[in-house]
């Protein structure tokens, strides 16, 4: 589409300036006493979505997206043709944090962030998506708090009044790189396109009674353009020409948090064991045999015979990804926890690369001692609880 050539175009001929601000701090706002409340109740509980804050990447930015298929941010994707940007302080070129090809700005959280266009003065609705599968899906009439944080970048020209969160049950994969008009779950639109806060942190929050089996998210602007209200920021530098009739924003640390009792074996379903010849999608196995030493994360050499089916799986099925997720006991700080279960997890996905299975295919993730099967602290409830899971999906 001519659009499509466009953005590629224009992404192609980019080379970064010195940086300028543009707008005035915002003074923030007011966070009601209840609200501190509950984030101290909930500060701990399981975040359902994975790399929230895009921490871990395939490969490390260099530059702007040119294909869908150059955002290489693990547990993410686009839900259109459009292509997100990733953003991090390990790029050593134009992607990086804080300085970058669109900006200037600090993450919101951790290290990076993504971005991607939510407005495009045309007739043709360009638009990007981000979009990801949460750990599991909602239960049905189950209370979660939706949240995430956006930033205009500071050398877009226009600024708009609105952004959107939506949950489905099936994966979006449209075809096209135009609006996906679709009724988002959380619609955030301001009074006016140029708000005090524009050009700052900004959070989107919203608390969610789920219908149930949701469990893709998709982040962007799902509106058309004639919808859509946009504002001229006349006086900020024209730093580069793609961003000279754009509105184009930064994304950061996305949470759905259950607001209901996630501990012990409330309605728990015991994954089944790892067998070979038994694989389902979507399905989640124990691999019963993998061991480690006690508080370290290398495989001992009684792991690699389970792993060797696993791998062996993976290659006779190669158009499938796996999810690989560390747990522990109870036993021990949650943050050392979560530390050790990210470390076993991330040890079996490095098993799985070294014996030819390619990074792109491969997801980890620690929980640490949040999700025991068996709840108790005798040895046997210590040793189920101490695992690693594996799911298979495409």
């Amino acid at each position: 589409m001519i659009i499509r050539f466009v953005v590629l175009r224009m992404k192609s001929i980019y080379r970064m300036k010195e940086p300028q601000y543009f707008f005035c701090k915002s003074f923030g706002n007011l966070v009601p006493l209840f609200g501190l409340l509950l984030c101290s109740v909930l500060c701990s509980a399981q975040n359902l979505v994975p790399n929230p804050s895009f921490e871990e990447y395939f490969s490390c930015p260099g530059d702007f997206s040119q294909s869908a298929n150059e955002f290489r941010v693990k547990g993410w994707r686009s839900a259109n043709s459009g292509t997100p940007d990733n953003f991090n302080e390990c790029s050593m070129g134009e992607a990086g944090v804080s300085y970058n090809w669109a900006g200037v700005a600090e993450p919101f959280e951790g290290r990076g962030y993504v971005g991607i266009y939510l407005w495009m003065n045309s007739d043709n609705n360009y638009r990007e998506y981000l979009q990801c599968k949460l750990l599991e899906p909602l239960l049905k009439d189950s209370l979660y708090e939706i949240e995430f944080h956006y930033k205009l970048s500071s050398y877009s020209k226009y600024s708009i009044d609105r952004i959107g969160l939506l949950l489905t049950n099936e994966l979006l994969a449209a075809k096209h790189d135009q609006v996906i008009s679709i009724q988002p779950t959380i619609s955030i639109i301001q009074d006016t396109a140029l708000t005090k806060e524009t050009g700052y942190w900004e959070t989107a929050r919203k608390n969610y009674r789920a219908q149930g089996g949701e469990q893709y998210v998709t982040i962007g602007n799902f509106f058309d353009n004639r919808s859509t209200h946009h504002y001229y920021i006349r006086f900020s530098p024209i730093q580069q020409s793609m961003l000279a009739k754009s509105a184009y924003y930064y994304i950061d640390d996305v949470k759905i948090i259950p607001l209901f009792n996630t501990q012990p074996n409330q309605f728990v379903q015991i994954p089944s064991e790892f067998k070979q010849a038994d694989i389902e999608l979507d399905k989640t196995y124990i691999l019963r045999n993998i061991q480690f030493e006690f508080n370290r994360y290398a495989l001992q050499t009684s792991s690699f015979a389970e792993l060797e089916e696993v791998v062996s799986w993976l290659k006779e099925n190669s158009s499938a990804r796996v999810m690989l997720s560390g747990h522990t006991d109870d036993q021990g700080s949650e943050a050392f926890n979560i530390s050790l279960s990210t470390s076993r997890a991330k040890a079996v996905a490095e098993y799985l690369m070294a014996h030819g299975i390619s990074s792109s295919r491969i997801e980890s993730f620690g929980f640490g001692k949040s999700r025991p099967l068996i709840d108790g602290v005798t040895e046997e409830a210590r040793e189920a609880n101490r695992r690693v899971e594996v799911q298979f999906n495409e």
